[in-house]
């Protein structure tokens, strides 16, 4: 099984090179990887087009990270599409244990993995928190899900767009499976997006709420009308 991978960076350069590194070491290779640079301010397209000629960089103005991913993944050519944020990491296993997990499964499947979290600059990166990956760097799906759920929103403040996301794919009957493995290494790195509590960051969660909100009472209406 082919897959490609979806990448949205926005001011990334002191961690893009070994995010990409990581992609790029999976014992199943992508067929490609696609950047694309959401305005930076730094050096991140450059340092990302220099890292292998596999990698395909597309540059917008700052949009969002949402509008950024979704570009991401509409610009990929296989069937099945992985996403990973531009701090974190994959372990080299990864790809091969999510493409057997697809392979096996229904085609509407979510296939996610446990991740573990490292604080930036250190060499620790076996005692930080596990989670359970319902993260973007965690998630390979095949893309006409990625159709039928929609394009990625971005809420005020910019936290939640993932939260939303999947909670309509979840809505839809989508199923999510998680592999019982570490295979992801997030980054905790200040300054980060989703760094700390933020008060304004965090008016995105309450954005993402309300909105499923609304669509579970549109729901409601038309089994009403029927």
């Amino acid at each position: 099984m082919t897959y490609s991978v979806a990448i949205a960076a926005y001011n990334a350069a002191e961690t893009i090179s070994e995010t990409l590194k990581s992609v790029l070491s999976q014992t199943v290779p992508p067929n490609e990887i696609i950047v694309v640079d959401d305005g930076s301010e730094d050096a991140t397209a450059q340092i990302a087009r220099e890292v292998s000629p596999d990698v395909t960089v597309l540059t917008q103005p700052n949009a969002g990270c949402g509008r950024a991913c979704t570009r991401a993944i509409r610009a990929t050519t296989s069937e099945i599409v992985a996403t990973i944020d531009a701090d974190d990491l994959w372990l080299p296993s990864k790809m091969q244990q999510q493409l057997d997990l697809l392979q096996a499964s229904d085609v509407r499947t979510l296939a996610f993995a446990k991740h573990r979290q490292f604080h930036h600059g250190t060499a620790d990166m076996t005692s930080g928190a596990l989670r359970p990956g319902l993260t973007r760097s965690d998630l390979v799906f095949r893309r006409k899900v990625f159709e039928e759920v929609g394009p990625i929103f971005d809420p005020p403040g910019g936290r939640g767009d993932m939260v939303d996301w999947l909670a309509r794919a979840r809505e839809i009957g989508c199923p999510f499976k998680i592999i019982d493995d570490v295979l992801v290494m997030r980054r905790i790195i200040p300054g980060s997006l989703s760094y700390g509590r933020d008060a304004t960051k965090d008016a995105g969660y309450l954005a993402v709420a309300h909105r499923a909100i609304q669509r579970r009472q549109e729901r409601i209406k038309g089994s009403q009308d029927q």
